[in-house]
């Protein structure tokens, strides 16, 4: 398999942040609530976006207009907003970063980032830890109709890249970005950067992980383990 091309994560997998997730739910639950979701639909061990989808399940199967609902998520992107900017002195470069990114353009591959996370957060977060230069494409939450775990979202970045799912690694920490590689037919590389997650993708089925990010030089240049799809 030739590969032209590595999208990566963000959060967690290029950068490190003190983003906090937790202030997070509550003001997405708080404005759930607030539109008539039973509060104890949207638990604390869900993410961020199975809140989102939960309160989404009820309002609009009570028949909450498409317009209505926009707008509630147009208030709920501006809470995220705010939080994620707040953290934006915290960044830092994960470890050995700018050393793949680098390495990677050395070898004339295209790189991406689909993440999340608000287009001024991902874009400021990519500055502050001097690996902007080394990104050929950026798609974030906000540049999308339907972001990740919908795969549509991985595939625009694709797109941006202009090439195709078949020439293309995804490298994510989490387990909504194992599955946003698996249903857009992408191969998947895990990015342990934390054991609880490395321990999720492991029990998702991930069956190649790497605990350091100079590792997906050897899996391009088709030195690590096989891929296939999902891997």
């Amino acid at each position: 398999m030739l590969f032209e091309a590595v999208i990566f994560d963000l959060d967690g997998t290029l950068i490190i942040s003190k983003v906090d997730y937790g202030e997070m739910r509550r003001r997405v639950s708080r404005i759930l609530i607030d539109a008539g979701v039973p509060g104890d639909l949207l638990t604390s061990s869900l993410r961020i976006w199975e809140i989102i989808s939960a309160g989404e399940g009820v309002l609009r199967g009570e028949g909450m207009p498409d317009g209505e609902w926009m707008q509630l998520i147009e208030r709920i992107n501006q809470e995220l907003n705010d939080v994620e900017l707040a953290a934006l002195e915290t960044v830092m470069p994960a470890p050995h970063a700018e050393e793949a990114l680098r390495r990677l353009k050395g070898m004339e591959l295209l790189v991406g980032v689909a993440t999340r996370s608000c287009r001024a957060y991902a874009d400021k977060s990519l500055e502050l830890t001097g690996l902007r230069g080394f990104v050929d494409a950026l798609v974030a939450r906000d540049d999308v109709e339907h972001p990740k775990p919908d795969p549509r979202h991985l595939l625009k970045a694709v797109e941006a890249l202009g090439s195709s799912p078949d020439r293309v690694i995804y490298v994510g920490d989490t387990t909504t970005d194992f599955k946003t590689a698996i249903d857009a037919g992408i191969n998947f590389v895990g990015y342990v950067g934390n054991e609880e997650w490395g321990r999720r993708l492991r029990e998702a089925g991930c069956q190649l992980l790497i605990d350091d990010l100079r590792d997906v030089i050897k899996i391009v240049a088709g030195r690590g383990r096989p891929l296939g799809r999902g891997s």
